[in-house]
Order: structure tokens, then C-alpha cells, then sequence
């Protein structure tokens, strides 16, 4: 459990303060920063949060804090923009292959008749791989543990292997 940040005494007061004279200021520029209308606020509170545990380094007048405010509200729409980990990443569940439940369709072509001889789940991983998606990138999508894919994946190629050697 991490402690909350406590704000040094005097500076909650200044922070009060700047909030009173520039938080209109600073959403207006959050807005104009801001990709989407509705992330206007959210870029505004992380500038604030940040405006809060760096206030005790911030010199000079309260009148003159607004340029300090902006490179923060600048920075922390980089921020909230910044490219996420892949853990963090929004999940497509609309995606077919995604699903561990859906059956596999008919064979379209030549290619995917060799799936016919995978499970389900084996030719869903399959699929991906085909796609290019690492064994990593396969398990967060489909929800599932690196291990679980890396078995399915050379399960399937156990089988891909052993009907090649019926059919030849």
C-alpha cells in the first residue's frame, strides 16, 4: 500500500491559490491540447496532480506561475497521450480469432484446410501466428498465459507434422 503524498505546510495554501486564478486558464489549454474535447479534463487533473507535488520547487510570485503551469499541462498531455505497455492497451473483443469459444469456420482455401486437422483452440493460435502477432502478444489477446499458447502452439505443430507424414 503506497502512502499518500502530504503537501508541505504553506504550500496546500499556494496551490489553492493558483488553482483559484489559473484553473480556468489551464483547462482552456489542456482543451487545446487535447485529441478529443472530453480528455480536456482529464489532461487538466493530471497537471494539477503534478502541480502539486512540484509546487515547493516553484519560485518567484503567484501571478507569474502561469508559464510553469502551461510547460506542466503541456507535459502532461504528452503524458496522456504517451503509447501505453501493451498490458495497458485497450482489448478488441470483437476480434474472432479472440474467442476461445466460437468454432472454427469451414475451410476457405487450400491454407486453411491444414487447420482442420488442429482444434480449435491450436488453430486459433495458429492463426494469429500467421498474422505475425508473437506468442506474447497471442496470450494477452486471447487472455491466456505465454505457456498455455507456447503448448497450443506446439501441440498444433505435433499434429500439422504427423498429417503431413499420413498424407506423404
Amino acid at each position: 500500500m503506497t502512502t499518500p503524498y502530504v503537501l508541505p505546510p504553506g504550500a496546500a495554501d499556494r496551490l489553492d491559490r493558483l488553482f483559484r486564478l489559473y484553473s480556468s486558464r489551464v483547462l482552456a489549454y489542456a482543451a487545446t491540447r487535447a485529441k478529443r474535447p472530453a480528455d480536456a479534463d482529464d489532461i487538466a487533473g493530471l497537471a494539477w496532480v503534478k502541480a502539486a507535488t512540484t509546487i515547493t520547487r516553484l519560485k518567484g510570485s503567484d501571478e507569474a506561475a502561469l508559464p510553469w503551469l502551461m510547460c506542466i499541462t503541456f507535459r502532461a498531455a504528452a503524458t496522456y497521450y504517451a503509447p501505453k505497455r501493451a498490458s495497458e492497451q485497450p482489448q478488441d473483443w470483437t476480434d474472432v480469432p479472440a474467442s476461445w469459444d466460437l468454432p472454427t469456420a469451414a475451410p476457405a482455401d487450400e491454407d486453411a484446410l491444414a487447420y482442420a486437422v488442429l482444434t480449435p483452440r491450436q488453430a486459433t493460435v495458429w492463426r494469429l501466428k500467421a498474422q505475425g502477432l508473437s506468442d506474447r502478444r497471442i496470450a494477452l489477446r486471447l487472455g491466456r498465459s505465454e505457456t498455455a499458447i507456447w503448448k497450443r502452439k506446439h501441440a498444433g505443430a505435433r499434429r500439422l507434422r504427423s498429417s503431413l507424414a499420413l498424407a506423404g
